[in-house]
């Protein structure tokens, strides 16, 4: 099978095709991943069947021994036997951390691409640049790169508490870190600070970088991090935050995202340091 022969395999970005690469494909079909019997990465024999559906194509990087791309596919598939589609949400939590980001690399790339067919400065068409995943315009040559939206998200802690909040569109009962936009003119740092306050109306001191994590809900890049409160009292904004608490490390949420996700990981590492923090405690005791 194609996935065992991928495992512990090196994904690579490159921007221009081996001349002795085999080549294995990814099929997206309106944002979703094209998958038979739990599988989205094929060979190409294997993908023959939609190849009629394909619009376009796009490199996504080298992957082993293989050049990796990705099929755009336009129209009705149900004809395709043993062929379904899983969305990128549902992927995130049914596949490993590699095989996701190729994934959402993926359907990022394709929807770059379909918005920015037409040139923003002058109106002409744009064609790719193979060898520097660059669209440019035909007539003005103005480079259209891949957007990443930089993103903050935080988990504010006061000792043995965290404090999380919900939007009202959430399922019942899930709880998450606070997240934002990084704003023009923004540091890291100065958006945390701006974005918590805004929707919980909480101050926060000793921001601590932890690590990142690409989110293609369309095109985000997440920046995770730890802070310290410096108030307490809460105040939702009552637009994008229903309800925010303060939650005791023995007493969290029913139902928080998992470690798969950014927000999941920082939660966890709350509860390690908390965990960590109370058996001190009690060996000093």
């Amino acid at each position: 099978m194609l996935v065992r022969e991928l495992k512990n395999k090196q994904f690579t970005i490159t921007f221009a095709e081996r001349e002795s690469a085999e080549k294995i494909v990814i099929g997206v079909v309106d944002g979703s991943i094209l998958i038979r019997e739990r599988e989205f990465i094929f060979a190409v024999n294997d993908i023959e069947p939609a190849k009629k559906y394909c619009i376009s194509t796009l490199l996504l990087g080298a992957w082993g021994n293989f050049d990796c791309e990705v099929w755009d596919l336009s129209g009705d598939i149900s004809c395709l036997d043993d062929f379904s589609t899983i969305n990128l949400r549902a992927l995130l939590l049914a596949s490993n951390e590699l095989h996701f980001a190729v994934a959402s690399r993926a359907v990022q790339l394709l929807e770059w691409k379909r918005s920015h067919m037409f040139c923003g400065v002058c109106g002409n068409p744009t064609e790719i640049q193979d060898s520097v995943n660059t669209l440019a315009c035909i007539r003005c040559l103005k480079p259209h790169y891949p957007r990443i939206s930089p993103c903050v998200i935080v988990v504010v802690t006061k000792g043995e508490y965290c404090l999380l909040a919900r939007q009202s569109n959430w399922a019942d009962g899930l709880f998450s870190a606070v997240a934002g936009f990084i704003e023009a003119g923004e540091s890291a740092e100065d958006a945390l600070q701006r974005e918590v306050f805004e929707e919980v109306g909480i101050h926060i001191k000793n921001p601590v970088y932890i690590g990142s994590q690409s989110w293609p809900f369309p095109s985000q890049l997440m920046l995770g991090f730890m802070a310290e409160a410096a108030s307490e009292s809460i105040t939702v904004d009552g637009h994008e935050i229903s309800e925010a608490r303060w939650w005791h490390c023995d007493n969290m949420p029913s139902a928080v995202p998992p470690p798969s996700v950014l927000s999941g990981r920082l939660i966890d590492r709350f509860l390690t340091n908390a965990k960590r923090s109370e058996t001190k405690k009690s060996d000093v005791i």
